[in-house]
């Protein structure tokens, strides 16, 4: 695992959310964008995951989308994650899904979507 210094990091302008889920971004460096989102990924939070990953994935940046933090994710919300990834060129990598996350992702057939490739 590496761990970098990333204090020259700035919030993107827009801040997605509301009580019960939130989705930022957060640009780390030309190469590196951070997508975050916490709490409920329900049917309210789809349509704010797929603008926060559509506007990531705009450039030429690697896009880490942490879902270290998601409670619940609706399976609308990880079909989002899963069509972003397969047009993403290997860009998008997603990082620590937390079980209920992993638990839709799999049953979509996306069993390999944040699975750590040093456990294999």
């Amino acid at each position: 695992m590496t761990v970098t210094d990333h204090s020259n990091s700035h919030l993107a302008p827009a801040q997605h959310g509301n009580a019960h889920y939130s989705i930022g971004s957060e640009l780390y460096s030309p190469h590196l964008t951070v997508v975050r989102a916490t709490g409920d990924l329900d049917l309210r939070a789809r349509k704010d995951l797929a603008r926060a990953l559509d506007e990531a994935m705009r450039g030429e940046t690697v896009v880490l989308l942490d879902l270290s933090a998601v409670t619940f994710m609706y399976s609308g919300s990880a079909c989002v994650v899963i069509d972003a990834a397969s047009r993403s060129a290997g860009r998008l990598e997603v990082f620590a899904p937390t079980r209920p996350a992993r638990i839709v992702l799999d049953a979509l057939g996306a069993a390999t979507i944040g699975a750590d490739p040093r456990a294999a």
